[in-house]
């Protein structure tokens, strides 16, 4: 009888993580130009807290609606390269921006960027999902919850703020713009805010006043312990700027970078050799 030998070869771990359907980089785009370089001068992203619009959910906190809260965050999308156009430009209107920086998507995985979970507003979970948070809410605070339920209300929080509507209304430039979120393969940083000296969501009036009128949580996250998502020159897979002009004035920036975090003269040879233009991109597409 002949002898079949069969060889089983192990599969690599780098094999099982690459993705065949989606990116294989966190893209973070931005609308100005003195974004980008901020990002690079400090080599980080400091997060923000944003607001959601919450309508779906049908909350009240003592008797009062809530129609939105803020969540401290950094957005990225993992959408193919050759598909980023919408997500970047839109229709002119609803686009974050040409300007960007893309993170190799091991770096964010390791660092506790996750991907959003979308929620169908009109199935059981959701509405099992408010009826939880509706309770959470409005037990924090009260002399109702005991230890254990408490920190139920915390991991509810946690969650709450990595979930969003398959479709909905999102703020922008003042304006609200009616999304399709499922399209925007949305992953979130939402930095770890123990201790308490930052609230993990935004949904007091008060809190929400004082955010919109001076920033003031917001440029709290920037001190805050957890609160940067910092990164360096081998994190980044790309950046993106608009045009040629702005391209040579990126490379000029690196090339002259003194404060924030410093980094070799190869560090900035490598990083200035992962800019992309997106108009010339687009070009290709």
């Amino acid at each position: 009888m002949e002898t079949v030998n069969l060889k089983v070869t192990e599969m690599r771990d780098t094999d099982s993580s690459i993705s065949k359907t989606s990116a294989n980089a966190l893209f973070n785009f931005m609308g100005k130009y003195d974004f980008l370089e901020m990002a690079l001068l400090h080599m980080c992203f400091f997060p923000r807290y944003y607001p959601e619009n919450i309508k779906y959910l049908n909350l009240k906190v003592d008797g009062q609606e809530i129609d939105e809260w803020y969540i401290p965050m950094t957005c990225f999308c993992d959408i193919p390269l050759h598909q980023i156009a919408h997500h970047a430009v839109g229709n002119g209107k609803n686009g974050y921006g040409k300007f960007g920086i893309a993170l190799q998507k091991d770096f964010g995985i390791k660092n506790n960027i996750m991907p959003v979970h979308y929620l169908n507003t009109d199935d059981n979970e959701t509405a099992d999902l408010r009826l939880a948070i509706d309770t959470a809410v409005n037990m924090l605070g009260t002399e109702n919850g005991n230890e254990k339920m408490l920190n139920l209300a915390n991991y509810l929080f946690d969650y709450i703020c990595m979930v969003k509507p398959l479709k909905g209304i999102m703020q922008k430039d003042g304006k609200n713009i009616n999304k399709n979120f499922y399209e925007e393969h949305e992953w979130r940083y939402v930095p770890s805010l123990m201790g308490g000296d930052l609230p993990t969501i935004l949904y007091k009036h008060d809190e929400i006043t004082m955010e919109t009128s001076n920033h003031l949580y917001t440029n709290s996250l920037a001190f805050s312990k957890n609160g940067p998502l910092n990164f360096d020159v081998d994190d980044i897979r790309y950046l993106f700027v608009d045009t040629l002009e702005n391209r040579d004035r990126i490379i000029r920036f690196i090339r002259e970078k003194q404060r924030g975090k410093r980094l070799s003269k190869m560090k900035k040879d490598v990083l200035i050799s992962k800019i992309l233009v997106y108009d010339e991109l687009r070009e290709d597409w």
